[in-house]
Protein backbone atom coordinates (compact mmCIF):
# COMPACT_ATOMS: atom_id res chain seq x y z
CA UNK A 1 0.00 0.00 0.00
CA UNK A 2 2.81 2.04 0.78
CA UNK A 3 4.24 1.69 -2.91
CA UNK A 4 0.53 3.08 -3.94
CA UNK A 5 0.71 5.81 -1.99
CA UNK A 6 4.32 6.83 -3.30
CA UNK A 7 2.91 6.10 -7.18
CA UNK A 8 -0.09 8.40 -6.45
CA UNK A 9 2.36 11.32 -5.37
CA UNK A 10 4.97 11.36 -8.38
CA UNK A 11 3.24 14.10 -10.63
CA UNK A 12 5.46 16.64 -11.21
CA UNK A 13 6.62 19.02 -8.69
CA UNK A 14 5.22 22.33 -10.70
CA UNK A 15 2.19 21.99 -12.18
CA UNK A 16 1.74 24.35 -14.99
CA UNK A 17 4.73 22.60 -16.30
CA UNK A 18 2.45 19.83 -16.86
CA UNK A 19 -0.48 21.90 -17.92
CA UNK A 20 1.68 23.26 -20.78
CA UNK A 21 2.18 19.55 -22.40
CA UNK A 22 -1.62 19.39 -22.57
CA UNK A 23 -1.74 20.78 -25.69
CA UNK A 24 0.61 18.01 -26.97
CA UNK A 25 -1.96 15.18 -26.45
CA UNK A 26 -2.78 13.29 -29.79
CA UNK A 27 -0.24 15.15 -32.02
CA UNK A 28 1.80 13.27 -34.33
CA UNK A 29 5.57 14.19 -34.29
CA UNK A 30 8.34 13.23 -36.52
CA UNK A 31 10.76 13.31 -34.22
CA UNK A 32 9.13 11.44 -31.24
CA UNK A 33 8.09 8.86 -33.94
CA UNK A 34 11.61 8.57 -35.61
CA UNK A 35 13.25 7.99 -31.65
CA UNK A 36 10.72 5.24 -30.45
CA UNK A 37 11.61 3.55 -33.99
CA UNK A 38 15.22 3.83 -33.03
CA UNK A 39 14.54 2.53 -29.52
CA UNK A 40 12.57 -0.62 -30.63
CA UNK A 41 15.07 -1.55 -33.54
CA UNK A 42 18.24 -0.45 -31.13
CA UNK A 43 17.62 -2.15 -27.83
CA UNK A 44 15.18 -5.21 -29.50
CA UNK A 45 11.99 -4.23 -27.47
CA UNK A 46 8.43 -4.85 -29.08
CA UNK A 47 7.50 -1.57 -26.94
CA UNK A 48 8.92 2.21 -26.28
CA UNK A 49 7.16 4.75 -24.80
CA UNK A 50 7.07 8.41 -24.27
CA UNK A 51 4.94 8.56 -20.80
CA UNK A 52 3.67 11.48 -19.73
CA UNK A 53 2.72 11.73 -15.78
CA UNK A 54 -0.35 13.42 -14.47
CA UNK A 55 -1.90 13.03 -11.07
CA UNK A 56 -4.23 10.12 -11.54
CA UNK A 57 -2.97 8.75 -15.25
CA UNK A 58 -0.13 8.36 -17.75
CA UNK A 59 -0.41 9.37 -21.16
CA UNK A 60 2.02 8.48 -24.02
CA UNK A 61 3.09 11.41 -26.13
CA UNK A 62 4.28 8.71 -28.57
CA UNK A 63 4.33 5.18 -28.15
CA UNK A 64 4.77 1.32 -30.05
CA UNK A 65 3.58 -1.72 -29.15
CA UNK A 66 0.88 -0.64 -26.56
CA UNK A 67 -2.79 -1.14 -27.55
CA UNK A 68 -4.08 2.32 -25.50
CA UNK A 69 -3.13 5.52 -25.38
CA UNK A 70 -3.10 6.07 -21.42
CA UNK A 71 -3.42 4.18 -18.40
CA UNK A 72 -4.17 4.57 -14.56
CA UNK A 73 -1.41 6.39 -12.82
CA UNK A 74 -1.71 3.30 -10.23
CA UNK A 75 -0.17 0.73 -12.95
CA UNK A 76 2.04 2.74 -14.30
CA UNK A 77 5.73 1.60 -13.67
CA UNK A 78 7.05 5.32 -14.68
CA UNK A 79 5.03 6.32 -12.06
CA UNK A 80 7.20 4.32 -9.58
CA UNK A 81 10.36 4.16 -11.81
CA UNK A 82 10.55 8.10 -11.76
CA UNK A 83 10.81 8.60 -8.10
CA UNK A 84 14.35 7.63 -8.48
CA UNK A 85 14.78 10.44 -10.79
CA UNK A 86 17.81 8.09 -12.31
CA UNK A 87 17.81 5.27 -14.66
CA UNK A 88 15.57 2.31 -13.64
CA UNK A 89 14.92 -1.24 -14.91
CA UNK A 90 13.57 -4.32 -13.62
CA UNK A 91 14.83 -7.58 -15.29
CA UNK A 92 12.05 -9.84 -14.28
CA UNK A 93 8.83 -8.22 -13.11
CA UNK A 94 7.31 -11.67 -11.90
CA UNK A 95 10.07 -11.62 -9.50
CA UNK A 96 9.29 -8.22 -8.03
CA UNK A 97 6.57 -8.20 -5.77
CA UNK A 98 5.86 -4.57 -6.28
CA UNK A 99 4.73 -5.31 -10.33
CA UNK A 100 4.16 -8.59 -10.76
CA UNK A 101 0.24 -8.75 -9.57
CA UNK A 102 0.15 -5.27 -12.09
CA UNK A 103 -2.88 -5.54 -14.51
CA UNK A 104 -0.10 -4.59 -17.11
CA UNK A 105 2.08 -7.47 -15.98
CA UNK A 106 -1.28 -9.85 -15.97
CA UNK A 107 -2.74 -8.95 -18.68
CA UNK A 108 -2.24 -6.97 -21.90
CA UNK A 109 0.91 -6.35 -22.63
CA UNK A 110 2.11 -8.77 -19.83
CA UNK A 111 4.89 -6.65 -19.10
CA UNK A 112 7.95 -8.87 -17.92
CA UNK A 113 11.28 -6.57 -18.32
CA UNK A 114 11.25 -2.60 -17.85
CA UNK A 115 13.74 0.00 -18.18
CA UNK A 116 13.30 3.62 -18.35
CA UNK A 117 15.14 7.19 -18.33
CA UNK A 118 13.38 10.42 -16.74
CA UNK A 119 12.02 13.33 -18.74
CA UNK A 120 13.27 15.91 -16.73
CA UNK A 121 13.13 20.22 -17.74
CA UNK A 122 15.77 21.94 -17.29
CA UNK A 123 14.52 23.96 -14.15
CA UNK A 124 14.72 20.09 -12.97
CA UNK A 125 10.68 18.98 -13.14
CA UNK A 126 10.16 15.22 -13.67
CA UNK A 127 7.66 15.08 -16.78
CA UNK A 128 7.38 11.30 -17.26
CA UNK A 129 9.57 8.61 -18.69
CA UNK A 130 11.41 7.41 -21.69
CA UNK A 131 10.97 3.59 -21.29
CA UNK A 132 11.44 0.25 -23.01
CA UNK A 133 9.41 -2.65 -22.36
CA UNK A 134 9.59 -6.22 -23.06
CA UNK A 135 7.14 -9.51 -22.57
CA UNK A 136 9.72 -11.51 -21.87
CA UNK A 137 12.68 -11.03 -18.88
CA UNK A 138 15.98 -10.04 -19.84
CA UNK A 139 19.65 -8.95 -18.95
CA UNK A 140 20.33 -5.91 -17.24
CA UNK A 141 21.53 -3.20 -19.68
CA UNK A 142 25.16 -2.68 -19.89
CA UNK A 143 26.34 1.04 -19.28
CA UNK A 144 26.87 1.55 -23.09
CA UNK A 145 22.83 0.48 -23.29
CA UNK A 146 22.06 2.65 -20.20
CA UNK A 147 23.99 5.93 -22.19
CA UNK A 148 21.80 5.24 -24.97
CA UNK A 149 18.47 5.44 -23.17
CA UNK A 150 19.44 8.10 -21.58
CA UNK A 151 20.70 10.28 -24.23
CA UNK A 152 17.34 9.73 -26.49
CA UNK A 153 15.70 11.08 -23.22
CA UNK A 154 17.76 13.78 -23.49
CA UNK A 155 16.74 14.48 -27.39
CA UNK A 156 12.95 13.52 -26.66
CA UNK A 157 13.58 16.65 -23.91
CA UNK A 158 14.74 19.02 -26.48
CA UNK A 159 12.05 18.50 -28.67
CA UNK A 160 9.58 19.01 -25.70
CA UNK A 161 11.75 22.30 -25.16
CA UNK A 162 11.69 23.66 -29.16
CA UNK A 163 7.60 22.53 -29.06
CA UNK A 164 6.78 24.34 -26.12
CA UNK A 165 8.52 27.49 -26.91
CA UNK A 166 7.54 27.47 -30.67
CA UNK A 167 3.46 26.86 -29.11
CA UNK A 168 3.67 28.64 -26.12
CA UNK A 169 6.05 31.56 -26.45
CA UNK A 170 6.34 34.80 -28.11
CA UNK A 171 9.49 34.89 -30.16
CA UNK A 172 9.03 38.43 -30.88
CA UNK A 173 9.59 39.46 -26.74
CA UNK A 174 10.18 36.40 -25.12
CA UNK A 175 6.73 36.17 -23.10
CA UNK A 176 4.60 33.13 -23.06
CA UNK A 177 1.83 33.62 -25.78
CA UNK A 178 -1.88 33.65 -25.60
CA UNK A 179 -2.36 30.02 -26.60
CA UNK A 180 -0.26 29.26 -23.29
CA UNK A 181 -2.12 31.93 -21.52
CA UNK A 182 -5.71 29.86 -22.69
CA UNK A 183 -4.05 26.71 -21.56
CA UNK A 184 -2.48 28.05 -17.64
CA UNK A 185 -5.91 29.83 -17.11
CA UNK A 186 -8.29 26.17 -18.60
CA UNK A 187 -5.97 24.33 -15.44
CA UNK A 188 -7.34 26.16 -12.71
CA UNK A 189 -10.94 25.72 -13.81
CA UNK A 190 -9.96 21.76 -14.21
CA UNK A 191 -8.60 22.05 -10.89
CA UNK A 192 -11.96 24.38 -9.96
CA UNK A 193 -10.02 26.73 -8.55
CA UNK A 194 -11.22 30.63 -8.66
CA UNK A 195 -9.03 33.06 -10.29
CA UNK A 196 -9.00 36.48 -11.73
CA UNK A 197 -7.83 37.44 -15.83
CA UNK A 198 -6.22 40.83 -16.61
CA UNK A 199 -6.24 41.75 -19.63
CA UNK A 200 -3.47 45.35 -20.08
CA UNK A 201 -4.48 46.78 -23.62
CA UNK A 202 -1.13 49.20 -23.73
CA UNK A 203 -1.88 50.96 -26.58
CA UNK A 204 -3.90 50.81 -29.42
CA UNK A 205 -3.33 48.96 -32.77
CA UNK A 206 -3.72 51.92 -34.78
CA UNK A 207 -1.17 53.87 -33.12
CA UNK A 208 1.67 50.65 -32.83
CA UNK A 209 0.44 50.98 -36.69
CA UNK A 210 1.85 54.50 -36.96
CA UNK A 211 5.05 53.64 -34.67
CA UNK A 212 6.22 51.02 -37.27
CA UNK A 213 5.46 53.25 -40.35
CA UNK A 214 7.09 56.46 -38.57
CA UNK A 215 9.74 54.80 -36.76
CA UNK A 216 10.32 51.47 -37.82
CA UNK A 217 9.64 47.79 -36.65
CA UNK A 218 12.77 47.69 -34.16
CA UNK A 219 12.41 50.68 -33.06
CA UNK A 220 8.08 49.26 -32.59
CA UNK A 221 9.68 46.21 -30.47
CA UNK A 222 11.81 48.66 -28.33
CA UNK A 223 8.68 50.11 -26.83
CA UNK A 224 6.58 47.00 -26.97
CA UNK A 225 9.65 45.55 -24.65
CA UNK A 226 9.77 48.77 -22.50
CA UNK A 227 6.26 48.23 -21.62
CA UNK A 228 6.40 44.61 -20.93
CA UNK A 229 9.58 45.44 -18.10
CA UNK A 230 7.13 48.67 -16.77
CA UNK A 231 4.76 45.31 -16.27
CA UNK A 232 6.88 43.16 -14.75
CA UNK A 233 8.33 45.63 -12.40
CA UNK A 234 4.26 45.73 -11.19
CA UNK A 235 3.27 42.20 -11.03
CA UNK A 236 6.54 40.98 -10.03
CA UNK A 237 6.92 37.24 -9.89
CA UNK A 238 3.44 36.26 -11.73
CA UNK A 239 3.66 35.24 -15.21
CA UNK A 240 2.97 37.54 -18.02
CA UNK A 241 1.58 36.82 -21.28
CA UNK A 242 1.79 38.65 -24.49
CA UNK A 243 -1.91 37.91 -25.98
CA UNK A 244 -1.95 40.04 -28.76
CA UNK A 245 0.31 42.76 -30.33
CA UNK A 246 -0.36 45.07 -28.07
CA UNK A 247 -1.99 43.45 -25.31
CA UNK A 248 -0.74 41.11 -21.98
CA UNK A 249 -2.28 39.33 -19.77
CA UNK A 250 -1.53 37.88 -16.51
CA UNK A 251 -3.77 36.31 -13.56
CA UNK A 252 -4.08 36.30 -9.96
CA UNK A 253 -5.92 33.10 -7.94
CA UNK A 254 -7.93 33.02 -5.70
CA UNK A 255 -10.94 35.33 -4.58
CA UNK A 256 -8.83 38.17 -2.70
CA UNK A 257 -9.53 41.86 -3.34
CA UNK A 258 -6.57 43.14 -6.46
CA UNK A 259 -7.85 46.65 -6.52
CA UNK A 260 -4.56 47.82 -4.86
CA UNK A 261 -2.82 46.20 -7.24
CA UNK A 262 -4.95 47.20 -10.42
CA UNK A 263 -4.52 50.90 -8.80
CA UNK A 264 -1.09 50.91 -8.77
CA UNK A 265 -0.71 49.27 -11.94
CA UNK A 266 -3.76 51.80 -13.78
CA UNK A 267 -1.77 54.37 -12.62
CA UNK A 268 1.92 53.49 -13.86
CA UNK A 269 1.03 52.23 -16.97
CA UNK A 270 -0.77 55.31 -17.75
CA UNK A 271 2.60 57.45 -17.38
CA UNK A 272 4.69 58.72 -20.17
CA UNK A 273 7.34 56.31 -21.53
CA UNK A 274 10.99 57.35 -23.53
CA UNK A 275 12.05 55.09 -26.05
CA UNK A 276 15.43 56.02 -27.83
CA UNK A 277 15.16 59.68 -26.96
CA UNK A 278 11.67 59.62 -27.88
CA UNK A 279 8.46 60.17 -25.55
CA UNK A 280 5.11 58.23 -25.76
CA UNK A 281 2.37 58.10 -24.30
CA UNK A 282 0.71 55.43 -24.03
CA UNK A 283 -3.09 55.19 -23.74
CA UNK A 284 -3.98 51.87 -21.49
CA UNK A 285 -6.75 49.83 -19.95
CA UNK A 286 -7.21 47.00 -17.94
CA UNK A 287 -9.72 44.33 -18.30
CA UNK A 288 -10.89 41.83 -15.77
CA UNK A 289 -12.53 39.21 -15.18
CA UNK A 290 -13.43 36.69 -12.41
CA UNK A 291 -13.49 32.99 -12.95
CA UNK A 292 -14.87 30.41 -10.24
CA UNK A 293 -16.96 27.43 -9.60
CA UNK A 294 -20.61 28.25 -10.84
CA UNK A 295 -19.55 31.48 -12.56
CA UNK A 296 -17.06 30.06 -15.73
CA UNK A 297 -17.44 31.68 -18.64
CA UNK A 298 -16.80 29.35 -22.21
CA UNK A 299 -15.32 32.45 -24.15
CA UNK A 300 -13.82 33.62 -21.46
CA UNK A 301 -11.10 35.67 -23.41
CA UNK A 302 -12.90 37.47 -25.99
CA UNK A 303 -14.97 39.08 -22.63
CA UNK A 304 -11.61 39.97 -21.05
CA UNK A 305 -10.42 41.11 -24.18
CA UNK A 306 -13.40 43.26 -24.66
CA UNK A 307 -13.16 45.03 -21.23
CA UNK A 308 -9.93 45.84 -21.55
CA UNK A 309 -10.87 47.64 -25.18
CA UNK A 310 -13.48 49.27 -23.95
CA UNK A 311 -11.46 50.89 -20.70
CA UNK A 312 -8.63 52.42 -23.11
CA UNK A 313 -11.22 53.45 -25.54
CA UNK A 314 -13.37 54.97 -23.20
CA UNK A 315 -10.29 56.14 -21.03
CA UNK A 316 -11.55 54.33 -17.94
CA UNK A 317 -8.18 53.08 -16.81
CA UNK A 318 -9.71 49.76 -15.40
CA UNK A 319 -13.27 48.22 -15.67
CA UNK A 320 -14.33 44.55 -14.83
CA UNK A 321 -16.54 42.73 -17.45
CA UNK A 322 -19.68 43.68 -17.78
CA UNK A 323 -22.39 41.56 -19.52
CA UNK A 324 -24.55 44.26 -20.53
CA UNK A 325 -21.75 45.56 -22.66
CA UNK A 326 -20.90 42.09 -23.65
CA UNK A 327 -24.58 41.75 -25.14
CA UNK A 328 -24.33 44.64 -26.94
CA UNK A 329 -20.62 44.06 -28.38
CA UNK A 330 -22.07 40.40 -29.32
CA UNK A 331 -25.20 42.12 -31.22
CA UNK A 332 -22.75 44.45 -32.99
CA UNK A 333 -20.79 41.97 -34.18
CA UNK A 334 -24.48 39.59 -34.89
CA UNK A 335 -25.43 42.86 -36.93
CA UNK A 336 -22.05 43.38 -38.82
CA UNK A 337 -21.99 39.92 -40.18
CA UNK A 338 -25.68 39.66 -40.86
CA UNK A 339 -25.04 42.96 -42.82
CA UNK A 340 -22.83 41.29 -45.38
CA UNK A 341 -25.53 38.91 -46.34
CA UNK A 342 -28.33 41.77 -45.88
CA UNK A 343 -26.87 43.62 -48.83
CA UNK A 344 -26.51 40.82 -51.23
CA UNK A 345 -29.93 40.04 -50.73
CA UNK A 346 -33.32 42.10 -51.68
CA UNK A 347 -35.81 40.94 -48.41
CA UNK A 348 -34.42 42.39 -46.09
CA UNK A 349 -33.15 46.23 -46.78
CA UNK A 350 -36.19 49.14 -48.42
CA UNK A 351 -36.66 52.09 -48.49
CA UNK A 352 -38.56 54.64 -46.99
CA UNK A 353 -38.92 58.39 -48.35
CA UNK A 354 -40.09 61.30 -46.65
CA UNK A 355 -41.18 64.40 -48.88
CA UNK A 356 -39.54 67.86 -48.42
CA UNK A 357 -41.66 70.84 -48.81
CA UNK A 358 -40.79 74.45 -50.54
CA UNK A 359 -41.75 76.84 -47.54
CA UNK A 360 -42.89 79.29 -50.92
CA UNK A 361 -45.28 77.12 -52.56
CA UNK A 362 -46.33 75.05 -49.80
CA UNK A 363 -45.85 71.83 -52.10
CA UNK A 364 -43.61 68.78 -52.15
CA UNK A 365 -40.03 69.36 -54.06
CA UNK A 366 -38.48 66.03 -53.43
CA UNK A 367 -37.75 63.18 -51.23
CA UNK A 368 -34.95 61.97 -48.86
CA UNK A 369 -34.52 57.88 -49.58
CA UNK A 370 -33.97 56.13 -46.06
CA UNK A 371 -32.44 53.03 -45.36
CA UNK A 372 -34.58 50.56 -43.16
CA UNK A 373 -33.74 46.90 -42.43
CA UNK A 374 -35.86 44.20 -41.60
CA UNK A 375 -33.28 41.84 -39.69
CA UNK A 376 -35.31 38.06 -40.14
CA UNK A 377 -34.30 36.95 -36.55
CA UNK A 378 -34.07 40.40 -35.16
CA UNK A 379 -36.77 42.35 -36.59
CA UNK A 380 -36.36 46.06 -37.21
CA UNK A 381 -32.89 47.73 -36.74
CA UNK A 382 -32.80 50.82 -36.41
CA UNK A 383 -30.32 53.01 -38.89
CA UNK A 384 -29.02 54.95 -36.06
CA UNK A 385 -27.85 51.41 -35.29
CA UNK A 386 -26.21 49.68 -37.78
CA UNK A 387 -25.04 52.79 -39.98
CA UNK A 388 -22.45 53.51 -37.39
CA UNK A 389 -21.13 50.19 -37.38
CA UNK A 390 -21.31 49.16 -41.44
CA UNK A 391 -19.59 52.81 -41.36
CA UNK A 392 -16.47 51.19 -39.67
CA UNK A 393 -15.81 48.95 -42.19
CA UNK A 394 -15.17 48.24 -45.98
CA UNK A 395 -19.27 47.38 -46.02
CA UNK A 396 -20.68 50.76 -46.36
CA UNK A 397 -19.60 51.32 -49.79
CA UNK A 398 -21.79 48.56 -50.89
CA UNK A 399 -24.76 49.64 -48.63
CA UNK A 400 -24.72 53.23 -50.10
CA UNK A 401 -24.64 51.56 -53.77
CA UNK A 402 -27.40 49.63 -52.67
CA UNK A 403 -28.79 52.68 -51.69
CA UNK A 404 -28.53 54.86 -54.83
CA UNK A 405 -29.59 51.77 -57.07
CA UNK A 406 -32.99 51.19 -55.75
CA UNK A 407 -33.69 54.72 -55.18
CA UNK A 408 -32.77 55.82 -58.72
CA UNK A 409 -35.11 52.53 -59.70
CA UNK A 410 -37.92 54.34 -57.80
CA UNK A 411 -37.20 57.77 -59.41
CA UNK A 412 -37.73 55.81 -62.72
CA UNK A 413 -40.96 54.46 -61.71
CA UNK A 414 -42.15 58.03 -59.91
CA UNK A 415 -41.03 59.81 -64.00
CA UNK A 416 -43.24 57.17 -65.91
CA UNK A 417 -46.13 58.19 -63.28
CA UNK A 418 -45.64 62.11 -64.20
CA UNK A 419 -43.42 62.89 -61.06
CA UNK A 420 -40.01 64.81 -61.14
CA UNK A 421 -38.96 63.95 -57.82
CA UNK A 422 -35.49 64.78 -56.89
CA UNK A 423 -34.49 62.00 -54.22
CA UNK A 424 -31.61 62.72 -51.52
CA UNK A 425 -29.44 59.81 -50.61
CA UNK A 426 -27.21 59.76 -47.41
CA UNK A 427 -23.57 59.07 -48.35
CA UNK A 428 -20.60 58.31 -45.76
CA UNK A 429 -17.25 60.08 -45.49
CA UNK A 430 -15.44 56.92 -46.95
CA UNK A 431 -17.53 57.28 -50.10
CA UNK A 432 -16.75 60.75 -50.96
CA UNK A 433 -12.87 59.94 -50.61
CA UNK A 434 -13.71 56.61 -53.00
CA UNK A 435 -13.29 57.38 -56.51
CA UNK A 436 -14.23 54.34 -57.84
CA UNK A 437 -17.69 55.26 -55.80
CA UNK A 438 -18.14 58.49 -57.71
CA UNK A 439 -17.85 56.55 -60.88
CA UNK A 440 -20.17 53.73 -60.37
CA UNK A 441 -22.72 56.26 -59.44
CA UNK A 442 -22.46 58.19 -62.32
CA UNK A 443 -22.84 55.53 -64.48
CA UNK A 444 -25.83 54.25 -62.35
CA UNK A 445 -27.33 57.45 -63.36
CA UNK A 446 -26.62 57.04 -67.02
CA UNK A 447 -27.42 53.53 -67.57
CA UNK A 448 -31.20 54.14 -66.11
CA UNK A 449 -31.09 57.48 -68.08
CA UNK A 450 -31.84 59.67 -65.23
CA UNK A 451 -31.29 63.25 -65.37
CA UNK A 452 -28.71 64.02 -62.60
CA UNK A 453 -30.34 66.85 -61.14
CA UNK A 454 -32.54 64.47 -59.77
CA UNK A 455 -30.11 63.03 -57.77
CA UNK A 456 -28.99 64.81 -54.33
CA UNK A 457 -26.09 63.16 -52.10
CA UNK A 458 -26.19 63.84 -48.92
CA UNK A 459 -22.49 64.28 -46.66
CA UNK A 460 -21.67 65.56 -43.66
CA UNK A 461 -18.78 67.59 -42.70
CA UNK A 462 -16.72 65.18 -41.35
CA UNK A 463 -16.00 63.92 -44.67
CA UNK A 464 -14.09 66.52 -45.38
CA UNK A 465 -11.71 65.38 -42.95
CA UNK A 466 -11.14 61.99 -44.75
CA UNK A 467 -8.74 62.52 -47.37
CA UNK A 468 -9.89 66.10 -48.04
CA UNK A 469 -8.21 66.85 -51.62
CA UNK A 470 -9.43 63.47 -53.02
CA UNK A 471 -12.40 64.25 -51.59
CA UNK A 472 -12.60 67.81 -53.05
CA UNK A 473 -12.07 66.16 -56.29
CA UNK A 474 -14.69 63.68 -55.82
CA UNK A 475 -16.74 66.76 -54.71
CA UNK A 476 -16.02 68.76 -58.42
CA UNK A 477 -16.42 65.68 -60.26
CA UNK A 478 -20.23 64.86 -59.19
CA UNK A 479 -21.13 68.83 -59.53
CA UNK A 480 -19.61 68.59 -62.78
CA UNK A 481 -22.07 65.73 -63.68
CA UNK A 482 -25.10 68.24 -62.93
CA UNK A 483 -25.60 66.08 -59.29
CA UNK A 484 -26.77 68.24 -56.42
CA UNK A 485 -24.78 67.79 -53.03
CA UNK A 486 -25.93 68.64 -49.56
CA UNK A 487 -24.35 68.96 -46.57
CA UNK A 488 -26.28 67.24 -44.11
CA UNK A 489 -26.55 67.42 -40.32
CA UNK A 490 -25.00 71.61 -40.28
CA UNK A 491 -23.82 72.95 -36.95
CA UNK A 492 -23.24 69.20 -35.29
CA UNK A 493 -19.53 68.91 -36.58
CA UNK A 494 -16.76 71.28 -37.91
CA UNK A 495 -18.85 74.60 -39.43
CA UNK A 496 -15.89 76.16 -40.99
CA UNK A 497 -17.01 79.16 -42.71
CA UNK A 498 -14.09 79.16 -44.40
CA UNK A 499 -14.07 75.69 -46.22
CA UNK A 500 -18.06 76.15 -46.21
CA UNK A 501 -17.35 79.02 -48.78
CA UNK A 502 -15.26 76.96 -51.34
CA UNK A 503 -17.50 73.68 -51.40
CA UNK A 504 -19.41 72.54 -54.63
CA UNK A 505 -22.20 71.68 -52.27
CA UNK A 506 -25.39 73.08 -53.31
CA UNK A 507 -27.68 72.99 -50.61
CA UNK A 508 -26.92 73.26 -46.09
CA UNK A 509 -29.62 70.82 -44.34
CA UNK A 510 -29.94 72.24 -40.31
CA UNK A 511 -29.89 69.43 -37.81
CA UNK A 512 -32.53 69.51 -35.65
CA UNK A 513 -31.08 69.99 -32.61
CA UNK A 514 -29.91 73.18 -33.78
CA UNK A 515 -33.35 74.53 -33.84
CA UNK A 516 -35.24 72.45 -30.84
CA UNK A 517 -35.17 75.25 -28.40
CA UNK A 518 -35.33 78.14 -31.29
CA UNK A 519 -38.85 78.46 -30.30
CA UNK A 520 -38.58 79.61 -27.52
CA UNK A 521 -34.41 80.21 -26.88
CA UNK A 522 -33.82 83.54 -28.13
CA UNK A 523 -30.30 83.11 -28.39
CA UNK A 524 -31.20 79.71 -30.37
CA UNK A 525 -33.12 81.39 -32.73
CA UNK A 526 -30.36 84.47 -33.11
CA UNK A 527 -28.02 81.07 -34.11
CA UNK A 528 -31.03 80.29 -36.57
CA UNK A 529 -31.57 83.24 -38.37
CA UNK A 530 -27.71 83.51 -38.67
CA UNK A 531 -26.85 80.91 -40.15
CA UNK A 532 -29.88 81.16 -42.93
CA UNK A 533 -28.96 84.64 -43.79
CA UNK A 534 -25.21 83.86 -44.15
CA UNK A 535 -25.60 80.53 -45.90
CA UNK A 536 -28.11 81.75 -48.69
CA UNK A 537 -25.79 85.44 -48.95
CA UNK A 538 -23.20 82.84 -50.35
CA UNK A 539 -25.27 80.84 -52.56
CA UNK A 540 -26.77 78.03 -50.39
CA UNK A 541 -30.06 76.83 -50.26
CA UNK A 542 -31.06 75.81 -46.64
CA UNK A 543 -33.01 72.69 -45.61
CA UNK A 544 -34.46 72.70 -42.00
CA UNK A 545 -35.01 69.19 -40.96
CA UNK A 546 -36.29 67.25 -37.69
CA UNK A 547 -39.47 69.88 -38.00
CA UNK A 548 -42.15 68.51 -35.70
CA UNK A 549 -44.73 71.21 -34.93
CA UNK A 550 -46.76 74.51 -36.66
CA UNK A 551 -45.02 76.79 -34.68
CA UNK A 552 -41.62 76.17 -36.00
CA UNK A 553 -42.41 75.76 -39.60
CA UNK A 554 -44.47 79.50 -39.27
CA UNK A 555 -41.03 80.61 -37.72
CA UNK A 556 -38.51 79.24 -40.50
CA UNK A 557 -40.57 80.48 -43.31
CA UNK A 558 -40.53 83.83 -41.40
CA UNK A 559 -36.84 83.05 -41.19
CA UNK A 560 -36.75 82.60 -45.09
CA UNK A 561 -35.81 79.01 -45.02
CA UNK A 562 -36.07 77.28 -48.15
CA UNK A 563 -37.79 74.02 -47.41
CA UNK A 564 -38.55 71.91 -44.72
CA UNK A 565 -38.43 68.73 -43.67
CA UNK A 566 -39.90 66.39 -40.14
CA UNK A 567 -42.49 64.77 -38.80
CA UNK A 568 -45.18 68.15 -39.06
CA UNK A 569 -44.89 67.52 -42.85
CA UNK A 570 -44.92 63.63 -42.91
CA UNK A 571 -43.11 60.86 -41.65
CA UNK A 572 -40.85 58.71 -44.05
CA UNK A 573 -42.80 56.25 -46.04
CA UNK A 574 -43.14 53.46 -49.04
CA UNK A 575 -43.33 54.54 -52.31
CA UNK A 576 -47.24 53.62 -52.52
CA UNK A 577 -47.79 55.67 -49.87
CA UNK A 578 -45.94 58.40 -50.93
CA UNK A 579 -48.28 58.65 -54.14
CA UNK A 580 -51.06 58.55 -52.32
CA UNK A 581 -49.70 61.49 -49.75
CA UNK A 582 -48.16 63.45 -52.66
CA UNK A 583 -52.40 63.15 -54.04
CA UNK A 584 -53.52 64.68 -50.97
CA UNK A 585 -51.20 67.67 -50.75
CA UNK A 586 -52.16 68.46 -53.27
CA UNK A 587 -55.96 68.69 -53.42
Amino acid sequence: MQDEANASSAKPLHQHVLDAMACFEGIKDEMFDELIQMATVHFDVPIALISILEDSRQWFLAQSGMSVGQTPLIDSFCARAILTNDFFQITDVLSDRRFRDNPLVQGDPGIRFYAGYPLVTGDGVPLGMFCIIDTQPRDSLNAEQQTMLKQIAKVVMLRIRDLRETSYVDATIGLFNRLKFEKDVEAYRNRDEPLTVIAADMISPAFLNEIVKSLGYPFAAKVMLLLKDKLKAIIGERDLYKISPTRFGFMVPGNGDITDLIDQLSREIEQPIECSGIPLQPRAGLGMLRLCRGDWHEDWLRCLVSSADHARHKGKGWVYFEPELDRAQVRAFTLLSSLTIAVEREDQFFLEYQPKVDTHTGRMCGVEALLRWRHPELGLISPGEFIPLAEKTPLIGKISLWVAHHALEQVVVWKALGHDWPVSINVSAADMANSAFVEHLIGLLREKTIEPHLLELEFTEGALMISPQVTHRNLERIRDCGIHLAIDDFGTGYSNWTYLRTLPATTVKLDQSFMRDACINPKDRAVVISIIQLAQTIGYKVVAEGVETAELYELLKEWGCDQIQGYYIARPMGPQALLAWARQAQD
